[in-house]
């Protein structure tokens, strides 16, 4: 066989067996899915948020103007600090804003993949050396923005449950999960009823006693004393449907945030009393300086609980507790 002839069969060969090859390429082996969802924020990216955050409220603290909070701000926190610049302003700046430190002294990250996305950060102390605040930062859907939902302010002797390294994230708890001693929406709601009814609550001994619900009772107990004889005073809690995140803790229980709505109403039931709203801030919300027959306040609370895991003994805790007038009406 000549040179060439062998040249001929060889490239004839060649190209049969590329055509082989090139009729089944392999398949691209897709990289296996993780066991569980990867944490929804790095630490970098959490870090960012709160630098922004900070630089908007410190511009509109300045300028008492909720309208500059919308970048980094929504409700309910967003109504809450409006009603703070009208206190402030009303008051000619003796009752600031609530100072809230956008530094994080621990962050829990929520280990999802889905939306809206929760995380809780527990800020360092503030200058003024009151309580630890905590931020609840909410980014509604993938285009949004985390902004501030809330916060709340720590309550003492409060000891924060051991949670996952926010690098890993902590696992989600559904609103109606059975895996603890009551589900996150009935533990909301379950509170709610303590402090509407205080010791006649069917819940009272579920709820271990706090700093926030004795300043609360004591309040009432002032405020019906003030016009007993003359009217009478009626206050009531509300619990949103769901809580706005429940994130697991190492020891199978959950850190619950939910919000609340108070309704405190006097009515005025003497005639001719007549109660004077010598408060600044009510006079700003209402518009009046004296009420002929009722007072209805309305607050927005953001509540931060513990809840055991199911079978626990131990009782429910509450982490965090604030409250801000957010409108008053007089009659």
């Amino acid at each position: 066989m000549s040179r060439m002839r062998r040249t001929a069969v060889l490239t004839a060969a060649l190209v049969v067996v590329l055509a082989a090859c090139s009729s089944s390429p392999p398949e691209p082996t897709p990289p296996p899915a993780p066991a569980v969802a990867p944490a929804a924020v790095t630490p970098g990216q959490s870090s960012r948020v709160l630098d922004d955050l900070g630089k908007v409220l410190a511009e509109a603290d300045k300028k008492l103007d909720k309208d500059l909070l919308e970048p980094r701000v929504e409700q309910p926190a967003l109504d809450m600090r409006a009603a703070e610049y009208i206190r402030a302003d009303a008051t000619d700046g003796k009752r600031e804003p609530t100072a809230l430190p956008t530094t994080a002294q621990a962050t829990i990250v929520p280990r999802t993949e889905a939306w809206p996305r929760t995380q809780l950060v527990v800020t360092d102390q503030p200058a003024d050396l009151q309580a630890q605040r905590i931020l609840v930062l909410r980014q509604d859907d993938p285009r949004s923005q985390y902004k501030m939902w809330g916060w709340s302010r720590l309550l003492p002797g409060a000891q924060m449950p051991q949670t996952t390294k926010p690098e890993i994230g902590s696992p989600v708890v559904p609103p109606d999960s059975d895996a603890l001693v009551v589900s996150p929406q009935d533990a909301i709601a379950q509170y709610a009823d303590v402090l509407t009814k205080g010791k006649k609550s069917d819940y009272d001994d579920d709820f271990a006693k706090n700093a926030s619900r004795t300043e609360i009772s004591d309040l009432r107990a002032r405020n019906e004393k003030a016009v007993k004889g003359s009217g009478t005073y009626d206050e009531t809690y509300t619990a949103d449907d769901e809580p706005v995140v429940s994130l697991g803790t190492i020891d199978g229980g959950a850190i619950v945030v939910g919000k609340l709505t108070s309704l405190a109403k006097t009515t005025l039931t003497l005639d001719g009393a007549k109660l004077p709203l010598s408060d600044p801030f009510y006079q700003a919300l209402t518009g009046k300086k004296t009420a002929k027959k009722s007072v209805l306040r309305t607050s927005t609370d953001i509540l931060v609980l513990y809840v055991p895991p199911a079978g626990s003994d131990a009782p429910m805790s509450v982490l965090a507790f604030e409250s801000v007038i957010t409108s008053a009406k007089a009659s």
